[in-house]
């Protein structure tokens, strides 16, 4: 049974019972290319099959640390709901695996889980329906949408399920960390949005997220962060037809550089995807971001304000566009771009009735006025909670 009723402003409406250990089979991989994570050497719990899982969560203690041996088979919703207790490894390749479809994921932090550490395990979605959130979950499960704060996912290797692969809301302070995640075609990838009230210093560091098929909404990406403000989204390598390497909505006074973004099917860095989305992406840096092979261009700046792009490698992208400012941008700042920009922006950012024009360096053509036609259909796509 769903048990999600999320806050409608921050979510726009967001089979057997046999407790069992399954090995990895042929049709379920065992990850075997795992980077070696350091398990605990005296966990709290050790824990082998569902039921001892269950069994620990509810004993658990804040700080307890429950580890995980072997692949567990998960047939329905596993919750965390005490502060700062970590499920991790009790030795490399542990995790958890779904058996059954109706899972909304295959860990859930639900409210009361501030400061819950998931880290090192191996985590399989692949089973969860597409109205699932894959692998893991933090937010208020049961509404309003309240914090849960200061969470971490880390060192896990996770494939995603049809609806996405980790989805976290209203959760700031969270760290997700040197993940690899990998979508045979997902609605999102790592998605974060916000709760009752706007995150606040998530950082989205390190990670592999690799799309082996198209991704299924255009609004969304590999990496999607909407309702935020002081993010650093760094170091991480996007590649794969995710519609939007990077999806950012909402956002402000963040940092967004070294990323390495390969084969977006739209947009490596999609801002303001979601048309019915008012507000803006403003004064934030993207910097040092290498984006290649993306179909549309290179970034697609709407509803941008105040922002700096320099020393950003954007060649090598559909018709050699890097940037593309349509009409509701302006005030920001472009440097050190040689490829082609595409600037139909000055928007009145400050709202004193004087438009605001985008200040383009650099070695790179620059076009105005260009009609941008329709890319791709932005019609609303209504059947899912994100934002």
């Amino acid at each position: 049974m769903k048990r999600f009723a999320l806050h409608a402003v921050a979510l726009l409406t967001i089979a057997a019972c046999q407790d069992q250990t399954v090995a990895p089979t042929a049709a379920r991989p065992s990850f075997s290319t795992m980077p070696s994570v350091a398990c605990p050497a005296s966990p709290t719990f050790i824990v082998t099959d569902e039921a001892s899982l269950r069994a620990a969560l509810a004993a658990a203690s804040p700080g307890a640390v429950i580890a995980i041996r072997g692949m567990v088979g998960i047939a329905a919703d596993v919750f965390v709901e005490t502060p700062n207790v970590t499920l991790t490894c009790a030795s490399a390749g542990a995790g958890l695996f779904a058996l059954s479809p109706s899972l909304d994921a295959l860990i859930l932090v639900d409210l009361g889980g501030s400061g819950a550490v998931v880290d090192g395990l191996v985590l399989d979605a692949s089973a969860v329906s597409v109205n699932g959130f894959g692998a893991y979950f933090a937010g208020d499960a049961f509404g309003p949408g309240l914090p849960v704060p200061n969470v971490r996912f880390t060192h896990n290797t996770v494939t995603c399920g049809p609806g996405g692969c980790t989805l976290l809301a209203g959760t700031s302070g969270a760290v997700i960390s040197n993940n690899t995640f990998t979508s045979a075609g997902s609605f999102t990838g790592v998605h974060v949005q916000l709760g009752v009230d706007n995150l606040d210093s998530v950082r989205i560091e390190g990670n592999t997220i690799v799309a082996t098929a198209p991704s299924t909404d255009f609004r969304f990406g590999g990496i999607r962060v909407v309702g935020a403000r002081h993010v650093v989204i760094r170091d991480n390598i996007v590649t794969g037809p995710w519609a939007n390497s990077l999806s950012l909505a909402t956002l402000s006074t963040s940092t967004i550089t070294n990323n390495q973004l390969n084969g977006a099917a739209i947009y490596g860095i999609g801002l303001t995807r979601n048309p019915l989305l008012t507000t803006f992406v403003l004064n934030s840096t993207f910097s040092s971001n290498v984006v290649h092979g993306a179909a549309s261009g290179g970034i697609f700046a709407r509803k941008a304000c105040g922002n700096v792009f320099a020393g950003n490698n954007l060649q090598g992208n559909g018709s050699n566009i890097g940037l593309i400012f349509p009409d509701t941008s302006g005030a920001n700042t472009v440097v050190g771009n040689p490829s082609l920009v595409v600037d139909n922006g000055a928007y009145d950012c400050t709202g004193d009735g004087v438009n605001d024009p985008n200040i383009i360096t650099g070695a790179g053509a620059v076009m105005h006025g260009v009609n941008l036609g329709r890319v791709v259909s932005d019609a609303v796509v209504s059947s899912n909670r994100l934002q």
